[in-house]
């Protein structure tokens, strides 16, 4: 008996609480918002910055940071004039390497162009023509001075900065050609040379020169006449005039 009413009232307590259930209403879910997604930037420099970059940081990079590229010049060659000394090496291709020296005189009309004539003197010798001398009997080589007259064009197209000890210096690196003759018994006809030049300029009146060059001649050197390419380098200085062309 005992046992029927206890089963009794678990039915009911089931029953009341199932009914609890049903009867409370459904708890509302969140209204679905609506939101617009933000148009994609057309290019990519448009596209906004990372959120996850500190401003603060980032103005204080931006204010140290220099910005890099292309800079003014600091010296203008158009309208002056180049007049360089200079002297080095000449290494000769049948004769024996000797110094050399001399000058130029260049005309800038404008910034990248510039036309020039330039001689130079070199002693040409020969280091075999003594042993030639004694097995031959007789004098195969006439050693003396050349002089090298030269006409060049100059093109100068990159504009360079040299970084010297805590100081920037400015420089241009040109191209050069031309014709002319080297004066000597043992050359033939004319010369013709190419090459570049570097110059660095100090100051807006004085500048460094080095450059490296093929003369090319038909040379006559101890019975063999044959096509010679002559490598001179040279170093100097040059001083600017402005002319106002």
């Amino acid at each position: 008996m005992v046992r029927s009413i206890g089963g009794t009232l678990g039915f009911i307590a089931c029953c009341v609480m199932t009914s609890l259930a049903h009867a409370q209403p459904a708890a509302e879910e969140p209204a679905a918002t609506t939101t617009t997604a933000a148009p994609a930037p057309a290019k990519p420099s448009e596209a906004p910055l990372p959120s996850c970059l500190d401003r603060t940081l980032r103005d204080e990079l931006g204010a140290d940071l220099k910005p890099r590229g292309v800079q003014i010049r600091d010296f203008k060659k158009d309208g002056k004039v180049a007049l360089t000394f200079h002297g080095g090496l000449f290494g000769g291709d049948l004769t024996s390497s000797s110094w050399v020296a001399g000058g130029a005189l260049t005309v800038f009309p404008t910034e990248d162009f510039g036309i020039g004539g330039e001689f130079n003197l070199t002693p040409l010798e020969l280091d075999l023509d003594e042993p030639l001398e004694m097995f031959f009997g007789d004098n195969r080589f006439e050693p003396g001075m050349a002089y090298i007259a030269l006409g060049n064009l100059y093109w100068s197209p990159i504009h360079a900065k040299l970084k010297i000890g805590d100081s920037i210096i400015h420089s241009d690196l040109m191209i050069f050609a031309g014709g002319g003759r080297m004066f000597h018994d043992s050359i033939q006809g004319v010369a013709a040379n190419a090459g570049f030049a570097l110059d660095m300029f100090v100051t807006r009146v004085f500048t460094f020169r080095f450059d490296v060059r093929n003369l090319m001649t038909i040379a006559e050197v101890a019975g063999e006449t044959r096509y010679t390419n002559n490598i001179i380098a040279t170093a100097g200085f040059s001083f600017w005039i402005p002319v106002g062309l």
